[in-house]
């Protein structure tokens, strides 16, 4: 079906010209500007289609957000980055609109925004971006520790593909087993997004190239028309494939080792046409995101978050919130001329909430660690990204095409998809009833106020490998809604201010402190309160929580145990850090910034401040989330 719902014109996909188009397409141009290997020089002039050739060594000692070859390409650009540099938001004397104009913020006193209509369309989009580090399902050195063992792996809530990324390029490259991954997804534009990065990845021969446009594909508003032209081409490829094996389940090749097998659907049809649209401008597409990234009602919102921001990421993040491109600052972007409708709804609307930020679904310490190995600097953090994902994206098409790895594609209720596999409806579509997964990644379905636990394990745990190493792993994120103490918020006064006051006395010790007034300290509380949870023990009220969800009773049903020392979930790879608190436990992954095989009751933990910063307040975790794994007993 095309974008407007109508049928697809099926007879065009048994023709000879379509073989002939095809062919033409998958040949496409590069765009005006290679992808940026390393950081480019950022003496780019729009207006006369210049940009520098040469790698940017020399960053703007003022900002740092962009660099140059040369002295004189720095002086020759200064007119325009000028506007960065001296931007408001990085200057000293910057405040908060409620500061400016002496009152109290929307996010405190509440408005209209919060109760109504708008919050909704705001605030409750549809996540096509992930909001929790990418983890490992697999971690084979701590668990199997076998680079031949053949993989099960099942994504049953999958929303992106991050946590596929990041377990792929996680295994030894001398790692000679089979992977078998099925990936499920309940929502259709997030499955057709899924498919298709998988097959640019999978099909494009050039794999930097491949690699550059699954990235932008995936995060950017905007993409090069010569991009969207060879997804058009990849797409419509995957379609006549699947007209002339007749619309059943479908096989695709990605590569010579690799593949992916999915049905596709009337649903699917109308988002893989909407992608091709040539209903929507640039100019549509930009004022849609506009209407919900700069909403004027969220202007409150917006500051709190800047107020937490170096200067410097403050115009890196504006930036991003204008123009909606995962590339370096100084990156030239007048090719970035087609939209990704992907990110768009059938009518057009943005799908994300105003706040969503691909930053969340990676470990910020490795984003930034990343980007400086190719030269960007910290402060242009999603020019650190850019470099980042490249190198992840990069890692998936070459893993394509020397592991052997089978994709199974369903789009079904999680609960539905175990009942089918069980009773053998799936085994058309390659997966058998007599199937048993090595790990089972339940994302934050087993939330009460989705799935739940119980349905998730009584669904699930009969499809779980019967050995030590298998794993059913998930999180909690809205646990604490039902669970007052949860958060610090919650747990009483007394508790609430001796943690306040332990992260007062912290960090009023840095210079920024001294010189301010009443009304900054009051800015800086409301920062505060955002990352007190870090000081928070959590442990006892998440076990309270989990006693009153029933788990004995859904342990025993399920022959199942939970397991109080982590073998899988951690975003964190590297040893214990240094704290930067003084009075944090040992550590624990039960939670985020902890690393495996801790006692429960392990807090977060930063290894300077730096690391504290950038996991704290470049990010909006709760950091109430809790990870669970379950196994056989």
């Amino acid at each position: 079906m095309n974008d407007s719902g109508s049928p697809l014109n099926l007879e065009l996909f048994n023709s000879k010209a379509m073989d002939d188009c095809l062919q033409k397409l998958t040949k496409v141009s590069n765009p005006k500007y290679a992808h940026p290997i390393v950081l480019p020089c950022a003496n780019v002039e729009p207006k006369l289609y210049h940009a520098c050739r040469n790698p940017g060594t020399m960053a703007c000692s003022a900002c740092k957000l962009v660099s140059y070859c040369s002295k004189d390409c720095q002086t020759t650009h200064w007119h325009r980055h000028k506007k960065d540099c001296k931007h408001a938001l990085r200057s000293t004397n910057w405040r908060p609109s409620w500061t400016v104009e002496k009152r109290l913020p929307s996010f405190i006193v509440g408005g209209p925004v919060e109760g109504g209509h708008e919050w909704s369309a705001l605030s409750q989009g549809i996540s096509l971006w992930g909001n929790t580090p990418a983890i490992d399902i697999v971690n084979l050195p701590d668990n199997e520790n076998n680079a031949t063992k053949d993989f099960f792996l099942a994504f049953i809530a999958s929303r992106d593909l991050r946590h596929v990324v990041r377990t792929l390029n996680c295994l030894p490259s001398n790692y000679s087993g089979n992977l078998e991954i099925l990936l499920n997804d309940h929502n259709v534009p997030i499955v057709c997004r899924n498919i298709v990065i998988l097959l640019i990845l999978g099909t494009t021969a050039d794999k930097a190239m491949a690699a550059d446009i699954a990235l932008h594909f995936w995060y950017s508003m905007l993409m090069p028309a010569e991009y969207r032209i060879s997804i058009s081409a990849i797409i419509t490829s995957w379609m006549k494939r699947a007209y002339d094996q007749g619309f059943g389940s479908l096989v695709i090749p990605l590569g010579q080792n690799s593949s992916l097998r999915c049905t596709i659907t009337k649903p699917m049809c109308i988002y893989l046409g909407h992608y091709n649209s040539t209903s929507f401008s640039v100019q549509d597409i930009q004022n849609q995101y506009d209407k919900v990234r700069n909403a004027p009602s969220r202007g409150d919102y917006r500051d709190r978050m800047y107020a937490a921001l170096r200067p410097s990421h403050r115009v890196a993040f504006r930036q991003f919130r204008r123009f909606g491109l995962v590339l370096p600052c100084g990156a030239p972007t007048a090719h970035f001329n087609a939209p990704n409708l992907s990110l768009f709804s059938l009518e057009g609307g943005w799908f994300e909430s105003d706040y969503a930020d691909p930053l969340e679904g990676w470990d910020i310490g490795d984003v930034v660690n990343v980007g400086k190995a190719h030269g960007a600097n910290a402060e242009d953090i999603y020019g650190c990204l850019y470099f980042f994902l490249s190198e992840q994206l990069r890692g998936v098409a070459d893993r394509l095409q020397t592991t052997s790895t089978s994709f199974f594609v369903q789009m079904l209720d999680a609960c539905d998809l175990a009942c089918k596999i069980r009773d053998g409806s799936l085994t058309a579509d390659g997966i058998p009833s007599s199937i048993r997964f090595d790990r089972i990644d339940v994302s934050n379905i087993i939330d009460v106020n989705y799935v739940g636990l119980n349905n998730v394990l009584m669904s699930w745990s009969p499809l779980l490998c019967d050995n030590r190493t298998a794993a059913i792993v998930g999180y909690f994120m809205n646990w604490f809604m039902v669970q007052a103490n949860g958060r610090v918020s919650g747990a009483g006064e007394s508790v609430n201010t001796k943690l306040m006051d332990s992260l007062w006395n912290k960090v009023k010790q840095g210079a920024e402190w001294n010189h301010m007034d009443f009304n900054d300290m009051k800015t800086k509380l409301y920062i505060l309160a955002d990352v007190v949870d870090t000081l928070y023990d959590n442990s006892k009220p998440f076990s309270e929580f989990l006693k009153k969800q029933g788990i004995d009773n859904i342990l025993n049903k399920t022959g199942l145990t939970l397991r109080r020392k982590h073998t899988i979930v951690s975003p964190v790879r590297t040893p214990p850090p240094a704290r930067i608190f003084p009075d944090i436990s040992p550590p624990n992954i039960q939670r985020l910034r902890v690393p495996l095989k801790a006692k429960p009751n392990a807090l977060p933990q930063f290894s300077d401040d730096d690391s504290c910063y950038y996991h704290t307040l470049l990010t909006s975790y709760t950091w109430a989330e809790r990870f669970v794994e379950f196994s056989r007993r």
